[in-house]
């Protein structure tokens, strides 16, 4: 028997086949490749090890079926294009499914004595877990624990972009450094777990008064910034420091304790201050300890000497 011969191995020792693959934990299909004028390529379930038949939701039942079939038409037409480009490679492709769930597949055409690709040998596994922690970590490498908000990798990031943008388009672009007035007396009088709680909701009433563009970013203890966008004019900015410094002095309810607090912040704004995202976040830390020394719950715009 040629060793190329996959007919003739299948029909002989298929069940051997099957029991070889049936512990494995990656999903294993073998497609048969038939081809017509009319249909072109086509694909049949030849075999398929319990991983397969449990994540494909199929059983041998679908054995002899084509892929569309069995799947609906999307999916169908998803799964026909990539064992066609299997066929037409000539060689293994490789090939990663979104969904719920990711699976990574080696595709490798399976050819006759004859040199005519009979079937398609796929093998996948599911990458799910692996990418969800893969995610968890970026998130994790971009944004506050605490608060979930972008931490001071992602600002700059975001800064630099939007201060392309605001090139480009001939708009300002404003830095508010800003932190609590007495934070401190937060921690010690109730304690760090209240003081925590804090500044996620903190966190969460200065993301609501900004825009769905605009940037909050927490750079550790009760430091934030917040990156303005495509604004025309001062005025702008002035709305958007006053709303906030308005809803801090809402009361908090933490824990059974109410109290209260008020903010100070510092503002930069391009291309009237700097152009440089560096310059720009030292320029707005400057203007923040103006407007604490000028009796906090304020905001003050960066002024060169």
């Amino acid at each position: 028997m040629s060793k190329l011969d996959i007919e003739t191995l299948i029909s002989q020792y298929g069940d051997i086949l099957t029991s070889f693959f049936h512990h494995m934990s990656d999903m294993f299909f073998l497609m048969s490749v038939e081809e017509s004028e009319s249909e072109g390529l086509q694909f049949r379930y030849v075999l398929m090890n319990p991983a397969a038949m449990q994540v494909a939701k199929l059983t041998e039942e679908a054995y002899g079926k084509r892929i569309e079939d069995v799947y609906p038409e999307g999916k169908a037409s998803v799964l026909n294009r990539m064992y066609k480009k299997a066929v037409l490679s000539g060689a293994p492709i490789h090939y990663t499914s979104e969904g719920e769930v990711i699976g990574e597949s080696i595709l490798s055409p399976v050819y006759n004595k004859d040199g005519v690709c009979t079937h398609v040998f796929s093998v996948t596994r599911d990458i799910t877990e692996r990418k969800q922690l893969e995610s968890k970590l970026e998130h994790m490498a971009y944004h506050d624990v605490l608060t979930g908000l972008p931490n001071r990798r992602l600002l700059y990031i975001h800064l630099h972009n939007a201060l392309a943008a605001a090139k480009a388009n001939k708009d300002m672009v404003a830095v508010l450094f800003l932190d609590c007035d007495h934070f401190k007396q937060i921690n010690d009088t109730w304690g760090h777990n209240t003081g925590d709680q804090f500044l996620q909701l903190l966190g969460a009433r200065l993301s609501s008064c900004v825009r769905e563009g605009d940037t909050v970013a927490r750079l550790g203890g009760d430091e934030f910034v917040i990156i303005l966008t495509s604004l025309q004019n001062q005025q702008q900015v002035e709305k958007v420091s006053n709303r906030i410094i308005r809803a801090l002095q809402e009361p908090w309810i933490l824990e059974g304790h109410t109290f209260h607090s008020t903010t100070s912040i510092g503002i930069a704004l391009y291309p009237t201050t700097s152009s440089d995202a560096d310059q720009l976040l030292t320029h707005a830390d400057k203007a923040l300890y103006l407007a604490k020394a000028s009796g906090r719950n304020q905001f003050r715009f960066y002024q060169a000497e």
